[in-house]
């Protein structure tokens, strides 16, 4: 049997959702495996890792970021005679092992980012679903994106397994957040993301202008070195852009809100209105496209993302919700157990 070897890089860099999905399916994995049959690799440094009772933690140096995901990583996977699992959308291009791709905006919305970034991750994802033993991916909608651009990858080594909410569970709210940030109690709208143009917080601004009595707040930020434009959009004088939010923050914006807005073009999961109805928002208004379906199913309000004429308002008077029949569809126990097994039963 050849060594395992997670991809700890995660660890090491701000959580967005690919990164909670890693943590949170690894986390699992540690519960699912014999003691010692994983390593776990990640950049020397003073970072913050999680207490695993089976995986081996191990610092190999030197670099951090891509250079040690692409070089030093991999190095290390080879003398280890090992092989590798990379859970956060990108593997190295010497040894991609086992890995996850999460989406294709890259795909469908080439002008969203930088040349830079559009010839990099093509060259990923053409290692990726070539050479990679199994792909796992976060939606059965994200499955046929990756065939759909992809065709020659074999469609079995591609497996869905679903992000998760639990999480949040663990995430207490912090009582300061509204005053902090001049919000009042279900009485405004509440979207959260990175400010990407695929998220298209655009259609937040414009439907803000289109209702002038309401008040929008966004929380994410914006990787300036990534996308193309910029974040593509002035903001009304009734909508607020929040900046980075804490976990603690962040749960209480999106249970106290009218509504939460996710918009989105394109999405692999779109963890984050999972999120909120986890949280205890009443509604979620989410883009009208087949993942969110896939998802949702008919507890939420669907909105076409390129139309801006709604009152929100009456939408969420209008609509009924019964977030259990959601929430109890997906687990990070059951994606993980997914990764496991598919990976404990190739390598056994």
């Amino acid at each position: 049997m050849k060594r395992l070897i997670i991809n700890g890089k995660f660890l090491t860099v701000r959580q967005t959702g690919a990164q909670r999905y890693a943590r949170e399916v690894v986390a699992l994995i540690d519960e699912l495996c014999p003691k010692g049959k994983i390593l776990l690799a990640l950049p020397k440094g003073n970072w913050s890792i999680p207490y695993y009772k089976n995986i081996i933690v191990i610092q190999v140096g030197p670099f951090a970021g891509i250079l040690w995901e692409q070089i030093v990583f991999p190095l290390y996977v080879a003398i280890k005679r090992g092989i590798s699992i990379n859970l956060c959308n990108v593997a190295p291009l010497l040894a991609p092992g086992y890995s996850a791709i999460f989406d294709m905006k890259i795909k469908t919305y080439p002008h969203f980012f930088s040349w830079k970034f559009r010839v990099w991750y093509n060259l990923l994802f053409a290692n990726q679903t070539r050479r990679c033993k199994y792909i796992f991916t976060d939606s059965y909608d994200a499955k046929r994106e990756i065939l759909r651009y992809y065709p020659t990858t074999i469609e079995n080594k591609v497996i869905p397994a679903h992000g998760a909410w639990q999480h949040f569970d663990k995430i207490s709210c912090d009582k300061h957040a509204l005053t902090k940030y001049g919000l009042e109690k279900r009485n405004y709208f509440f979207a959260m993301g990175s400010l990407e143009p695929n998220k298209n917080f655009k259609w937040v601004a414009e439907i803000a202008r289109n209702n002038p009595m309401d008040t929008f707040a966004i929380a994410g930020s914006l990787n300036k070195k990534i996308f193309a434009d910029g974040v593509g959009f002035d903001c009304p004088e009734n909508m607020k852009l929040l900046g980075y939010v804490s976990d603690e923050e962040a749960k209480t914006l999106m249970r106290e809100a009218k509504a939460f807005l996710f918009p989105s073009f394109c999405e692999g999961f779109g963890m984050p209105p999972l999120e909120a109805m986890s949280a205890g928002v009443p509604r979620v208004i989410v883009s009208d496209i087949p993942v969110m379906h896939e998802i949702f199913l008919e507890n939420a309000i669907y909105i076409n993302p390129n139309i801006y004429e709604y009152n929100l308002c009456k939408l969420i008077e209008k609509s009924t919700c019964d977030p259990d029949s959601v929430l109890k569809r997906f687990s990070w126990e059951k994606s993980a157990k997914i990764v496991f097994e598919t990976i404990w039963n190739d390598v056994n």
